[in-house]
């Protein structure tokens, strides 16, 4: 087990004015952010507006889990995330369970848990593949499932030492 880094190919922030967490939270290596003096523990739970297909380029939870999970703070997109999954129906309830589940694999993969990194990008990739729209808010859920798949294949354990590149959330903004 390591501590995260983001792959090689992460892109440049949507909101780069938007401060990183203190710490990547990793389950059973690092401090719970909800808890006492763990990074987000102080921080009300995001709230937001429903994201659409109106407001995805400037909704904020989206933007900045994106941010988040590019940056390899995999559990904390999925807490910006979560409002607007609850609010959710269709292609865009199935974009964020699949790209949730999508950071809850990498968790798992980084921390060398296979059987629930397997399980939890089947779930993520199925989410992905039952969207009507191959491309949906900026995110094209096909190249991601690609992407991911051959990223599993490569590394199903974390490498030890370097860089590698990996599944990441390039959003194509019009």
């Amino acid at each position: 087990m390591r501590v995260p880094a983001p792959f090689q190919n992460a892109p440049g922030r949507h909101l780069p004015d938007l401060p990183l967490p203190a710490y990547r939270h990793v389950p059973g290596l690092t401090r719970h952010p909800r808890r006492a003096a763990g990074h987000s523990a102080d921080l009300a739970e995001p709230l937001c507006e429903p994201l659409t297909t109106d407001n995805w380029t400037q909704h904020q939870a989206w933007l900045h889990g994106v941010d988040l999970f590019n940056q390899a703070y995999w559990w904390e997109a999925h807490e910006q995330w979560e409002a607007a999954w609850r609010q959710a129906a269709g292609d865009t309830a199935h974009m964020l369970q699949g790209v949730i589940q999508l950071g809850a694999a990498l968790i798992k993969w980084n921390l060398g848990n296979d059987r629930g990194r397997s399980g939890l990008w089947q779930r993520g990739r199925q989410h992905l593949q039952a969207m009507g729209a191959s491309s949906w808010m900026g995110l094209d859920a096909a190249s991601l499932v690609a992407t991911a798949d051959h990223f599993f294949d490569l590394y199903p354990q974390p490498p030890v030492v370097g860089e590698v590149t990996g599944p990441i959330l390039q959003l194509d903004l019009p």
